[in-house]
């Protein structure tokens, strides 16, 4: 569950940019969601901040669907979260989870500050962000809590269906169940909640309408959707359960 958390907290950066004031900014559509526009600055803000690398042989246009592909994601998220109305997070967690994103960037050899500039965001847009998807992490851990409990039978077919058969595969020393019983009930529970994630999303995106936009120069007559200094998709605070 952290890794999968990690990745969304640096993606959400992208999809939740605040509004630019003062001055009118023309952007281009990359992706509407259910009627909500996700700009292309919110593309170019999630390859500069989010954990996606393009792979080497992956072209410009495959990794372009790829990241929008994980924002819509990401707002579809945030979307169904909100409809029950969790607190918000407290001080604590935003700081810890500040902490460990400039910690990453810092293991890429970036400073936090100046990617936070290049990705045209100031500390309080980056923390606002953290915040809501800290709002979807806890959405998600409260909604498959009782799902992704593991008990022995799930560990032990982790343990025979992947652990020894991937330790044989790089012929590296197969360790009695005993031994590793705890990391077998950790990755059951994990492989379980990323199963019902992506099944939830699956049935998110099913019932969603969404429209993506090519990058091409349009034909004579036919314009890409531009978007003019609006609001990104998840700029809703969650109600207080108060």
């Amino acid at each position: 569950m952290k890794a999968r958390a990690a990745r969304e907290l640096a993606l959400l950066l992208a999809v939740s940019t605040a509004v630019l004031a003062q001055e009118a900014l023309v952007d281009r559509v990359a992706v509407s969601v259910n009627d909500v526009a996700i700009p292309e600055s919110a593309l170019r803000r999630a390859i500069v901040l989010g954990p996606l690398e393009r792979g080497p042989s992956e072209s410009r246009e495959a990794f372009r669907s790829r990241v929008l592909g994980e924002l819509v994601d990401q707002y579809l998220q945030y979307e169904d979260a909100v409809r029950f109305g969790p607190s918000p997070p407290d001080a604590a967690e935003v700081e810890a989870a500040m902490a460990k994103l400039r910690a990453r960037l810092e293991a890429e050899g970036k400073e936090a500050t100046v990617e936070f500039a290049r990705a045209g965001m100031t500390s309080e847009d980056v923390r606002a962000s953290v915040e809501r998807q800290l709002v979807v992490q806890r959405y998600l851990r409260e909604r498959f809590r009782q799902v992704v409990a593991a008990d022995e039978p799930s560990a032990r077919a982790e343990y025979e269906q992947r652990y020894v058969p991937e330790r044989r595969a790089e012929e590296l020393p197969v360790l009695p169940f005993d031994q590793v019983a705890d990391a077998m009930r950790e990755r059951a529970q994990q492989r379980a909640f990323d199963e019902e994630v992506d099944k939830w999303l699956k049935e998110l995106r099913e019932k969603a309408r969404i429209t993506f936009y090519p990058i091409p120069t349009p034909a004579a007559g036919q314009g890409t959707p531009v978007v003019l200094a609006t609001a990104p998709p998840a700029t809703r605070t969650p109600a207080s359960s108060n």
